[in-house]
């Protein structure tokens, strides 16, 4: 890891770590700095490592896979080493963290993605359970001289039922989240098909995600972000294009009026998208159905 800190600051710090079994228990004080683990640095491991922490005092900020996540005590945040993260204490800290294997509970690297930089609550359920534990492991893990392996069979099975009930409630959340932001996106989308700076790469950054999570949504759909703003841009020109009341409006205009400009640009991504050209298309708009009926009254035999 690499530690971050001002050319004036003195790096003061401390930790102390103790072995259960299979588990990991480490106390660690000190600050403020940051440590940064580049993707450089993780070498090819046997296996990856969750590390679950619980700040005794101070505040811990976790930034990975795209996330940042802010904890304080009695809550609970994970990060994992497969792959590359951000620690930052802001101000003076004491930590306790338990270190177990993906293997021990039972879960890939692609499965600790959802749930790396996300804060726990700690204080109900087995978060509350897993909470107090490390705390209590920091003020009493010097005097426990038997049954070691027992103990971190224990805290490591906790772990597992933790995690495995937190993944099971981010799955659904998610779901249920990439719905509610799809729908967020959407509406904003139509709300501007007229911005011509309206791209994909605005819209995430508009709600602070990632633009392959943007695409990842859009997937979902089957449609990327860039095809359906362009979809949408046309949808809306081609009802305008048969709407009687615009018939002034030139057809480039039309097109300008949600964000396609050019009127060859417009005409051609018009054409390969429904068949025929915005001018063509408004001229069959406007052909009348023919005569309306007429109704012939029939003599019905008394």
């Amino acid at each position: 890891m690499q530690i971050v800190r001002g050319h004036d600051e003195k790096f003061q710090g401390t930790t102390v770590q103790r072995q259960f079994g299979d588990v990991r228990v480490s106390l660690v004080e000190g600050g403020p700095f940051e440590l940064i683990r580049p993707a450089r640095l993780i070498g090819p491991e046997s296996e990856g490592y969750l590390r679950v922490c619980r700040l005794l005092t101070g505040q811990l900020r976790v930034f990975q896979d795209g996330r940042c996540g802010v904890a304080r005590g009695p809550q609970l945040i994970c990060f994992d080493s497969t792959r590359s993260y951000k620690i930052v204490m802001p101000e003076r800290f004491r930590m306790v963290d338990v270190l177990v294997s993906h293997r021990l509970m039972g879960i890939t690297p692609k499965d600790a993605e959802l749930l790396t930089a996300r804060p726990w609550c700690g204080a109900l359920g087995l978060a509350a359970l897993m909470s107090e534990l490390l705390a209590g492991l920091e003020q009493h893990a010097g005097e426990v001289e038997t049954a070691i392996d027992l103990l971190g069979g224990s805290v490591a099975s906790l772990a597992a039922a933790l995690i495995a009930e937190r993944m099971r409630g981010l799955a659904a959340d998610s779901e249920v989240a990439r719905q509610a932001l799809m729908l967020h996106v959407q509406a904003y989308i139509r709300e501007r098909l007229a911005d011509p700076e309206l791209c994909p790469a605005a819209v995430a950054q508009r709600y602070n995600v990632s633009l392959r999570y943007l695409q990842k949504i859009f997937a979902e759909h089957g449609t990327s972000p860039a095809r359906w703003i362009r979809d949408e841009r046309l949808a809306r020109c081609r009802a305008e294009l048969g709407d009687p009341g615009l018939d002034h409006l030139p057809v480039a205009v039309i097109g300008e009026r949600s964000g396609l400009y050019g009127a060859s640009h417009f005409s051609r991504l018009f054409r390969d998208r429904y068949g025929t050209t915005p001018r063509d298309y408004r001229k069959t708009m406007a052909v009348p159905a023919g005569p309306p009926a007429v109704r012939i009254p029939v003599a019905v035999p008394a």
